[in-house]
């Protein structure tokens, strides 16, 4: 079975998507071989990753992130060199339109993978919501091309399914975690020396883009209020994005390291004392399960996938707040919690049972299902694990 992978998402990114595909790629099963395609500056042919050099203009409203136009006559080339038996649609972006060309052409079933909530992400960029209705309407045409959907948390799923997606196409595809790499083994003194934080001056992380659709507005007034509350911190900010002037203004007290390698990052979950995420646009959050492998105590809001990959109240707190106060609050409780040794521990023991091994079962069994012709399974909702 070959599988083309096709991703607006080239792998010089540190990103959700390419984590979950990177261990797609090393997990595949024999007899499965899976290729990334994608389109980039500069080209790359490698045996599991095609990037085709093509023309990239500037995201609206995200000036310094671009997309590429797609050569679909060099994809369609390139999939019928490579035998290709199935198209993997990512994105309903540019790349997806060349995943829905080559598909149409070589006559080949689709399966699809939703990755980012783009109407969510559009009223909060523009805010506007009539141009986030436009993007989740617009989004049900390529999604409507696929034999099967698939969904990293339920919160997708019923996204999706209010869009007016037929349900019977999609199924839910967790994610996993690296435990070898997220480690509690990765703690390091001299880093949190470096950061100039102790147990008194507690660590509060963020990990990943620092742009406006991760509410990372709020976290000066969070800070400002967990000083009120006695609580003595540093905010660590690991990512880069179009945020980050903003925030290096407001926060002149906090830590911004920019992009960090996979190491790096490995690093800073493991010496941080709490993982901050406040985002509501995510629908899933691998950060949230990298953070738990390290032994760190993760807070999530009560919106989007990420809650659903800690248990509230063992692992860490939802906070069902938008407000900076109850934010803080959230924290301070969970800082000042005096089984918070144990909830380090739960968080650790937690992340050991979401391998990738196990979370790339649904990818692989729709592959396989798609190409046989098998009718999917009904829908059985899944118990969502933080509340």
């Amino acid at each position: 079975m070959h599988v083309a992978i096709f991703t607006d998402n080239d792998f010089d990114k540190i990103n959700g998507v390419t984590t979950t595909f990177t261990a797609a790629l090393r997990h595949a099963p024999e007899g499965t071989r899976l290729r990334m395609y994608t389109s980039a500056t500069l080209a790359v042919d490698a045996p599991d990753y095609l990037a085709v050099r093509s023309l990239g203009i500037p995201i609206p409203f995200y000036g310094e992130m671009r997309m590429y136009v797609p050569r679909l006559h060099t994809f369609l080339k390139r999939a019928r060199a490579d035998r290709i038996d199935l198209i993997h649609l990512t994105t309903p972006g540019p790349i997806g339109l060349a995943a829905l060309f080559v598909a149409w052409r070589l006559r080949l079933p689709i399966v699809g993978s939703f990755h980012t909530d783009l109407a969510a992400y559009a009223v909060r960029l523009s805010g506007s919501a009539r141009l986030g209705a436009l993007m989740r309407e617009y989004m049900r045409w390529p999604y409507g091309k696929c034999a099967r959907i698939l969904v990293p948390s339920e919160h997708t799923r019923q996204l999706l399914i209010d869009a007016r997606t037929n349900p019977g196409k999609i199924d839910v595809w967790t994610r996993g975690v690296d435990t070898t790499l997220f480690s509690p083994s990765k703690r390091s003194m001299a880093l949190r020396e470096s950061w100039r934080v102790s147990d008194r001056r507690l660590a509060l992380l963020y990990v990943g883009r620092v742009s406006r659709e991760k509410g990372l507005e709020s976290l000066p007034l969070i800070g400002d209020r967990l000083h009120a509350l006695g609580i003595e911190h540093r905010f660590i900010i690991v990512g880069d994005g179009p945020l980050l002037p903003a925030l290096r203004s407001r926060m002149p007290d906090a830590v911004f390291t920019g992009s960090l390698a996979r190491e790096g990052v490995a690093d800073a979950f493991a010496s941080a004392d709490l993982f901050v995420f406040p985002s509501t646009t995510d629908t899933a959050g691998n950060v949230v399960l990298e953070a738990q492998a390290s032994g760190l105590p993760v807070i999530v809001s009560g919106t989007g996938g990420p809650r659903e990959n800690m248990r509230a109240g063992g692992t860490g707190t939802v906070c069902h707040s938008e407000n900076p106060d109850g934010w803080a609050r959230a924290i301070a409780t969970q800082l000042r919690d005096p089984a918070l040794a144990q909830v380090r521990a739960a968080a650790r023991e937690y992340a050991m049972t979401r391998t990738w091994a196990r979370a790339l079962e649904p990818l692989f069994r729709a592959y396989r299902e798609v190409l046989e012709g098998v009718a999917p399974a009904p829908a059985v909702q899944p118990a969502v694990q933080g509340v």
